[in-house]
């Protein structure tokens, strides 16, 4: 039996302004989409920063779980 796929890769980020690490989730199809630039609102200083990922961001950001 074939373990089923997630419908989303996890994209490390980092916020341009703040520096903060944070992650995305990005559509995983079989074709990507096309590269594209998205905005994302940073989750610590809160403003708009772009990111480039290779399909459409479905979530996030999320905080980075180190531990």
């Amino acid at each position: 039996m074939e373990a089923e796929r997630a419908p989303y890769v996890v994209m490390a980020v980092s916020c341009s302004h703040c520096k903060e690490k944070q992650v995305v989730h990005v559509r995983d199809r079989a074709s990507f989409a096309g590269e594209g630039l998205h905005t994302v609102e940073c989750l610590k200083c809160h403003k708009g920063f772009d990111v480039l990922v290779p399909d459409e961001i479905v979530a996030g950001p999320f905080a980075v779980n180190i531990e």
